[in-house]
């Protein structure tokens, strides 16, 4: 999702990620956005923001995929090769600590109250 900052004139003033006081929820195809960002000072970063936060969820989606074609046996995890089955058991491993700290700090939370 992209959100974007007015100013006084309605006119798009910068691109966010995420919601925020102020901010409204902009579609990825709106002639506005494409406009903000062809004619902005600093085209070329707000290009490479919106396209390196694109890459990060395009990264999400590719590994819920293989995921997919694993579970649906229409591709082997060994099929893959090593390198890339060692990066995906990692990545998991890592998620699993994180979901697992962010379980435990929203228990805390809810003990707490």
């Amino acid at each position: 999702m992209l959100y974007i900052e007015r100013n006084a004139a309605g006119d798009i003033e910068n691109i966010e990620f995420s919601p925020g006081k102020g901010r409204e929820e902009i579609s990825l195809h709106d002639p506005a956005l494409k406009d903000f960002i062809e004619h902005a000072p600093n085209s070329d970063e707000i290009v490479q923001k919106v396209l390196d936060r694109l890459d990060l969820d395009m990264v999400r989606i590719i590994e819920d995929l293989v995921d997919v074609l694993i579970d649906k046996n229409i591709i082997l995890f060994t099929d893959l090769p090593d390198p890339v089955q060692n990066k995906i058991l990692f990545k998991k491993t890592i998620r699993n600590i994180s979901n697992k700290a962010n379980t435990f700090a929203d228990d805390e939370e809810l003990i707490n109250l």
